[in-house]
């Protein structure tokens, strides 16, 4: 029986070998789909939509970074007039009004004094714990 079918197959060996062939390259055609190295992952193949989900991903991640830039940038900026306004309003107090030499001069000198009087009492604070300076 399996000789009868053999040589029914050998005799017509072109008519069953096309429709197999046809089918190993229909196969090839629809199992091997295109892939590439991933550039978020590397060693990772991707096929065109993982590419292109890999890319709108990167893609975000970049809009992402630019805000933090932006608002790093506002709160820098922030800062800087707060220290203005800051420095505007003890240049008033110093001088009673508009910023001037003589104001900034007096915010000198009483900031110079009250230091003075805080280094005294600290100092006051040690002798008085036993640690006199001896007179060498």
């Amino acid at each position: 029986m399996l000789t009868k079918i053999w040589k029914f197959i050998e005799h017509n060996r072109f008519t069953w070998l096309g429709p197999i062939l046809g089918l190993m390259i229909w196969g090839y055609a629809i199992g091997c789909t295109p892939e590439t190295e991933s550039p978020l992952v590397p060693g990772k193949m991707v096929t065109v939509i993982q590419l292109e989900v890999d890319f709108k991903t990167w893609q975000a991640q970049q809009e992402i970074t630019a805000i933090k830039f932006e608002a790093a940038g506002q709160d820098l900026e922030q800062q800087r007039l707060n220290n203005e306004k800051i420095k505007e309003q003890i240049l008033s107090l110093a001088s009673g009004g508009i910023p001037d030499v003589s104001g900034l001069m007096k915010l000198l000198i009483g900031g110079g004094g009250m230091g003075a009087i805080l280094d005294n009492i600290r100092k006051r604070g040690v002798l008085a714990g036993g640690n006199r300076k001896k007179n060498v």
